[in-house]
């Protein structure tokens, strides 16, 4: 749905990647362009601003930027509490995210995931299934390049396969995906949206659009999932055990069509099988051929940090599902597998209580616990009457866990802790633990 955007008075409040890019995008477009961040930006990110010849207000949103404004394009991290937005509102000047602002930029078709967890991987699995299509396919949204940029440069008839959080969907209006997806729910990023249910609405918003003659997928057995569907809708359902589509018998079935047996996805865990069904509702509309999803399903072992399947390791299944940093994301790893499990956690200590964890503890054999949570976690084991070690590093935790697991045993790194005790970013720790496992699996064959 293309804009014109020729002469307007455009304030971008933030920069970093999404705020330069929409910027860009705008300024090119004829807009009269002013950049705002409330902080000041890195060196890099006020170069690419001052080559654009546009005005740039740093370190303070001053309320008479909003004089001349004729509408805002927001980051989706700035919260509408601040001043200036509020101010806005009340003056009735538009606020878009870059969603917004992507979905006017272009005529091509959106493929959009939501969810509180699996979105990343299910994303991803969509466009290398789409990939398999007539249509070209682009990768944007939280993973890829910004959103603004790839729709820039969609052309009419394209494919655009986004991730989209609750901060970017909760001021979407117009946005209108062809085929969408809201995987799941579970309480998260309640510091920003008050409640839990502002949240799940928010995520809710990506269907605001749809209609009949989209793909709408939810999973059935979500219950604030399915309130979040509009009532002329009829959904399209997923879930482990029932839905449109589903397993039956071993098999992944799509309205009651065997695809692929369970076990010949690269992707481990019943979570995972579960974001094989969304997908495969989700690229039903675009006539994906039955040997290329086959090949894509057997093959695609999932996103670096998030159960990332490192294959048969000594006998052994490993995974690194770095990216679990609370107890809800590792919960839902423990929860995907049948055989038992060797489990790695541990990291940031930020007192959270642990004891929902339990409930998911069934198939965990031994618990390997590093960093600053050790103790706590080796405590938990202890009073489930899991054997269970606390050590200081993941470098200590790997070799221990190897040395405590047998053939056929799982070996996941799901650390329901962030990562800043002792790395930088959930990605270091991940690439730390597939160097450590590789290097034990080298010195032990």
């Amino acid at each position: 749905m293309e804009k014109t955007w020729n002469g307007k008075k455009v304030l971008v409040l933030g920069a970093a990647k999404s705020g330069i890019a929409a910027a860009t995008y705008l300024h090119h477009a004829g807009a009269d362009v002013t950049v705002n961040t409330g902080n000041v930006p890195p060196e890099d990110e006020q170069k690419k601003i001052q080559a654009l010849g546009i005005r740039s207000v740093y370190n303070e949103h001053p309320l008479d930027l909003l004089d001349e404004a004729d509408l805002i394009v927001k980051n989706p991290g700035i919260p509408y509490q601040i001043p200036l937005l509020q101010e806005a509102m009340s003056r009735n000047i538009p606020i878009y995210t870059e969603v917004e602002l992507a979905y006017f930029a272009t005529e091509a078709d959106f493929v959009a995931i939501t969810g509180s967890n699996g979105k990343t991987t299910t994303t991803t699995l969509v466009y290398e299934l789409l990939q398999g299509g007539e249509r070209p396919v682009h990768l944007a949204g939280n993973i890829g390049f910004p959103a603004i940029e790839v729709a820039a440069e969609a052309k009419a008839g394209d494919l655009i396969v986004i991730e989209l959080s609750s901060f970017q969907l909760m001021g979407v209006e117009s946005f209108h995906p062809h085929s969408a997806a809201l995987l799941n729910l579970s309480e998260a990023h309640l510091d920003y949206h008050g409640d839990f249910d502002a949240y799940a609405d928010a995520k809710g918003n990506l269907f605001r659009q749809m209609t009949n003659d989209d793909q709408l997928v939810v999973k059935a057995t979500d219950r604030e999932v399915m309130k979040r569907v509009p009532g002329q809708i009829e959904p399209n359902t997923f879930s482990f055990d029932r839905g449109d589509a589903s397993v039956v018998d071993g098999w992944v079935t799509v309205r009651g069509e065997r695809i692929i047996r369970v076990n010949e996805l690269a992707l481990g865990g019943a979570h995972n099988v579960e974001n094989v069904l969304a997908a495969l509702l989700l690229i039903e509309p675009f006539h994906i051929p039955r040997t290329h999803v086959e090949r894509v399903l057997r093959n695609f072992g999932g996103v670096a940090h998030r159960t990332e399947s490192l294959g048969n390791v000594l006998g052994r299944p490993v995974y690194n599902d770095s990216k679990a940093t609370n107890n809800v994301a590792a919960e839902a790893a423990l929860r995907g597998f049948d055989a038992p499990i060797v489990w790695l956690c541990g990291g940031l200590e930020r007192g959270a209580d642990l004891s929902s964890l339990v409930p998911a503890l069934s198939n965990v054999k031994v618990i390997v616990a590093f960093g600053e949570t050790a103790e706590r976690f080796k405590e938990l084991g202890a009073s489930e009457h899991i054997p269970s070690y606390a050590v200081e590093t993941l470098e200590e935790a790997v070799p221990l866990a190897f040395e405590q697991s047998e053939a056929e045993d799982v070996i996941l790194l799901s650390p329901a802790c962030a990562s800043w005790d002792q790395f930088k970013t959930f990605e270091e720790r991940g690439e730390q633990f597939v160097k450590l496992v590789r290097e034990y699996e080298e010195a032990n064959r």
